[in-house]
């Protein structure tokens, strides 16, 4: 979530206040009192409220200099897509229907606080569209945003949220389905409801490592599944409020208060055993001198020093929500509360699933396995693991990087020019070029005087291909290069494609490994991309013209599909796979 920055203020005041004790608040706590176990009292836990909104209104455009500002400064989109002659508000078609960037809900009163839901239904990054689409492809996002009635107005917010679409039954009745998403966010585990807590607080007092924002939110549902059901879409959960605060401003107050606050009391945190946890702060856990028993248990629960993670939720030690576990007054129930993690980041949770087989998050710890072994990020204690945490997980390509960043300049501008580097974005060559794979990629000039058949080359689309990948939604930049394996040169004949989805060309099978190792795609789009291809049947290749395939039939997208591919378009030769090490190789048969 992209929001107005403050941390050159943050930075200054934790260096003036890094030593004042504590900061205050101003807050207004529920009633009703719940006993735990062993005495233990939590104070703060109001009833929960449930609320169902439709989603049908596209986002307001601005009206004013300030609001037109105010969104483009919000928008993680390129600032040259926004303010491109597109309209930015529209993301494409689907049955002629425009499909709106963002859409908003009505504002909806919960225990005097008023929030609002956004929904993106292509995700908050997809630029501006004018076509129409079949299917689309990609996550659509959802965010619960507070709307505070003054500057420094907070609440500590626990939310499930649904959305959900109108289907029709064998009866005939009109039922709301909820659409299933990717991953729950906190517990309980679910596969229709996405859930969190933080604190929601005015834009400018937002800190999200502590677990500060205005809105928040995840892209875990399917943007087919959202796009499809626009127009009956509508958004249901539940939301508790444990705390409310008004006064919570960072500026001109001794102590600071707000997001200055509580990045102070973070920087100040110990892992003396006596920490307490807030749901939505993140936390690091480090090696710990004298808690080997703890840092094997995180371990096995996947919890290591140096990552990032995010607690999600937090339950008492009967199961009920808390927001804080400076709520429990017992210290042994304290260390009993239970932490829902998440890793930041879903490339971090990809490379924890890749590695470790973790295929879903949250997992759930108690208090007191990290008490005495987790900080923060502002702690400076967190620097150092954070960085060798960074390195153990890849530390091939942080040095590579490293080493990229510090290249002598005049070698940088002629690889600029002739040699450049191309990670492989797809299947369609495996099991020769797998997803992932780095290429060091040779552009000299006279490239197809040095290539031959058989030879993998980089090329940039021809009008056929790129027709399709814009056909279907996607985009294509000036630079956007593919990657495929020649098999027919100018003046092959009788080339044919058979039932198999096989080529011959000049009578004989065409040339490279076998295209059948690698898996199917499951919906098997290709066969209907077949059908109608371009490449099917051809009778002779002129000139300029080469026949390209991918060493995987069952998902390359090839000249089968859009036909033969002009030699001019061929931009590069890989010489070398650099990436990953032990799959290092100069000889790309």
């Amino acid at each position: 979530m992209k929001r107005l920055s403050i941390s050159s203020y943050l930075l200054l005041l934790c260096i003036i206040f890094i030593n004042i004790e504590g900061f205050s608040t101003t807050s207004t706590k529920a009633k009703q009192t719940t006993k735990l176990a062993n005495d233990a009292f939590t104070d703060n836990r109001p009833d929960t409220y449930t609320f169902s909104v439709p989603l049908t209104n596209p986002r307001p455009k601005p009206e004013s200099f300030v609001d037109k500002f105010k969104e483009l400064w919000n928008d993680p989109r390129p600032i040259s897509a926004v303010l491109s002659d597109q309209d930015s508000s529209s993301v494409g078609k689907i049955d002629d229907e425009e499909i709106p960037y963002c859409i908003v809900s009505d504002e909806f009163s919960v225990d005097d606080e008023m929030f609002q839901i956004l929904l993106y239904p292509r995700g908050r990054f997809v630029g501006s569209d004018t076509s129409s689409l079949s299917f689309i492809a990609g996550s659509a996002s959802a965010y619960l945003r507070y709307l505070p009635k003054q500057y420094g107005d907070e609440v500590d917010v626990a939310w499930k949220l649904r959305l959900c679409g109108s289907t029709i039954d064998s009866s005939g009745t009109t039922v709301s389905t909820p659409l299933s998403i990717v991953t729950s966010g906190g517990l309980p585990k679910s596969n229709t409801t996405w859930s969190a807590a933080m604190t929601l607080c005015t834009e400018m007092e937002g800190s999200e490592s502590v677990g500060r924002t205005q809105d928040w939110g995840s892209s875990i549902w399917s943007a087919n599944d959202v796009c499809n059901s626009l127009g009956s879409l509508a958004a249901e959960g539940e939301i508790t409020i444990f705390e409310k605060r008004k006064s919570e401003s960072s500026f001109f107050t001794l102590p600071p208060r707000g997001a200055v606050g509580a990045v102070l009391s973070a920087a100040r945190s110990t892992s003396d055993g006596g920490r307490k946890f807030r749901a939505g702060e993140v936390i690091v856990p480090r090696l710990t001198p004298g808690h080997e028993t703890e840092l094997k248990f995180l371990k096995g629960q996947f919890i290591y020093p140096g990552v990032d993670y995010r607690i999600m939720s937090i339950t008492d030690s009967n199961g009920n929500p808390i927001f804080s576990t400076d709520c429990i007054k017992n210290d042994s129930d304290k260390s009993k509360a239970r932490l829902a993690l998440r890793p930041c980041g879903w490339k971090l949770q990809q490379q924890l699933w890749k590695r470790d087989g973790v295929k879903d998050w949250p997992v759930e710890v108690e208090a007191g396995m990290l008490s005495h072994v987790a900080t923060t990020r502002f702690n400076i204690d967190s620097a150092i693991p954070r960085i060798t945490s960074a390195f153990q997980r890849d530390w091939k390509l942080y040095t590579l990087s490293l080493a990229i960043a510090l290249t002598p300049i005049p070698l940088a501008l002629f690889a600029r020019n002739f040699v450049s580097f191309y990670a492989i974005p797809s299947a369609s060559m495996e099991p020769t070029l797998l997803k992932g794979d780095v290429l060091v990629v040779e552009k000299l000039p006279g490239i197809y005087q040095r290539t031959q058949r058989g030879d993998i080359v980089l090329f940039s689309p021809p009008e056929s291909l790129t027709k399709i990948i814009t056909d279907n939604g996607s985009k294509l930049s000036s630079t956007s290069l593919f990657v495929k394996r020649i098999v027919g040169l100018p003046g092959d004949q009788n080339i044919r494609l058979d039932d198999d989805g096989d080529v011959e060309i000049n009578g004989l099978s065409a040339v490279g490994p076998d295209r059948t190792l690698c898996a199917d795609e499951p919906l098997r789009l290709i066969d209907r991309q077949l059908r109608d291809g371009k490449g099917k049947e051809l009778k002779e290749l002129g000139k300029s013209e080469v026949y390209v395939l991918g060493d995987c039939k069952a998902v390359s997208v090839d000249s089968r599909v859009w036909g033969a591919l002009p030699k001019e378009n061929i931009i590069g030769k890989p010489v070398a796979r650099i990436w990953p090490l032990n799959r290092f190789d100069v000889h790309l048969d």
